[in-house]
Formats: C-alpha cells, sequence, structure tokens
C-alpha cells in the first residue's frame, strides 16, 4: 500500500503564499520527472533529502513561493506531499497548465528505470487527486504543455498508454459478501476496500470493521460515481472503488 508523506513528514519548509486558484477539474495530471540522469534513490532513506533539495531550488534559485509540484513519487512506493491538492502548481511551464492541471514529478531521470513500485505511486497519487482534488481524468506529461524532454522517454510512453491511469490497476476480485451496516460487518476485505478509500483520499479508519463511518464514506462515494447511495459495497461499489 502507497505510504503518503505528509509535509512535516519531510521536514518541508513553510511556503512563503498560497494560491487556491487552481480549475483542475478542466484538465486533470501532469507527469514530470527530476532530470536528466540516474537520480533515483536505491536507499528510500535519501528521498526525503532529495525532496528538500527540489524544494530549497524552487524557493532559493528559481523565486516561487513552494516546491512546485502537487505530489513527488518515489521508486519505493511513497508518495511526498509537495503543495498538495487544491493548491496551484508552478511546474507546468504555462499559465493554463498551472492553471487547470496538477503536477507529480517521480524522482527519476531519464536513464532509471521505472519500477513497478513507482506506478503504484502514480496510481495513488492521482486517485487522490481524483478523489480529493477533484482533477478530470486526463493525464498528460510536462512536454506536452511546452517544449521540454520532461518527464523522459520511459515515463512519457507510459503516459500515452495508460499505464500510470490507476483505473488500469488490478481491481481485486469482489470477496463475495455484502459490506454493510448495520450490523458491523467484519472481514478481511473490509480492509481491503478501507485501505483503498484511503488511497482515493477519504479520511476514515483501515480497522477491519464496516461500521457508520464506512458506511457514510460509502454513501459520499457512490454518490459522486452516480450508483444508488445506500451505503453497501457490493460487487458495483466494490469495483469502482479501482476505478
Amino acid at each position: 500500500m502507497t505510504v503518503f508523506v505528509s509535509r512535516s513528514g519531510w521536514g518541508a519548509r513553510s511556503a512563503r503564499s498560497v494560491s487556491t486558484n487552481i480549475t483542475p477539474a478542466n484538465g486533470g495530471v501532469t507527469v514530470h520527472y527530476v532530470g536528466s540522469g540516474s537520480v533515483a534513490k536505491q536507499n528510500h532513506d535519501q528521498c526525503a533529502a532529495q525532496v528538500r533539495s527540489i524544494q530549497d531550488y524552487h524557493m532559493d534559485q528559481k523565486g516561487w513561493s513552494d516546491i512546485a509540484y502537487t505530489y513527488l513519487a518515489c521508486v519505493h512506493d511513497h508518495v511526498f506531499v509537495g503543495r498538495g491538492p487544491g493548491v496551484r502548481t508552478a511546474a507546468n511551464g504555462t499559465t493554463s497548465g498551472n492553471q487547470n492541471w496538477y503536477a507529480v514529478c517521480g524522482l527519476v531521470g531519464d536513464a532509471d528505470a521505472i519500477p513497478e513500485n513507482l506506478v503504484k505511486a502514480y496510481h495513488s497519487a492521482i486517485a487522490r487527486l481524483r478523489g480529493a482534488g477533484g482533477a478530470a481524468n486526463r493525464i498528460n506529461g510536462h512536454r506536452d504543455h511546452l517544449s521540454t524532454s520532461c518527464p523522459g522517454e520511459r515515463l512519457y510512453a507510459l503516459v500515452k498508454d495508460g499505464s500510470l491511469d490507476p483505473r488500469r490497476a488490478a481491481v481485486p476480485p469482489w470477496p463475495g459478501i455484502y459490506l454493510k451496516y448495520p450490523p458491523i460487518t467484519r472481514h478481511s476485505s473490509v480492509t481491503t476496500w478501507q485501505e483503498q478509500m484511503r488511497t482515493r483520499g477519504y479520511s476514515l479508519t483501515v480497522d477491519g470493521a464496516y461500521g457508520e463511518e464506512s458506511k457514510a464514506i460509502c454513501v459520499r462515494f457512490q454518490r459522486s460515481k452516480g450508483l444508488a447511495a445506500d451505503g453497501i459495497v457490493g460487487q458495483d461499489t466494490w469495483d469502482a472503488s479501482w476505478r
């Protein structure tokens, strides 16, 4: 399961200013990389320092108010919170790009392989931006906004073939039981579903018990998907949770 690292978790500096003037429902999510060469950290303990160095460069050399990206994803299936959902980016290179598109940077260079754990991190980041951030379903590369090599040939190939779209992730088989309340449903599949809702940006306790809180989240999710809002996780709601 992807781990989201808060700003305090990676030691972020405070932003000088924050703009919520962003309309991602008109765009989606733009994919970036760090740059040329091999930059992926084999030791995950080094990733937070790498994110801090990117923030320092953006604030001290570029003069921006904060790190430019919405999220940064590493090859260890961790997502570092940059500006976060609902905040205008500074990474996409054009006014319309920053207005309408979130920015997710993979902590890789053009010489690095793209491991499955990085793809998983992208899936989780993009799913959360669609859920909590209101992003449209479109995904593009930085080079689609202006002339640049970013996000490199390997990542851009995954953009073009749809591999970074979380809807392409495998849907675990429906467990064959209905998750509902009352009474409380306790089953291993409840944990699986709760973890997926957390990945999508919903705030709930992952405890394997489908109770009042889980039902309320289910109703919100069903309404967002145009499903019958009965608060019961049947096969349609289960499958939609991964789409």
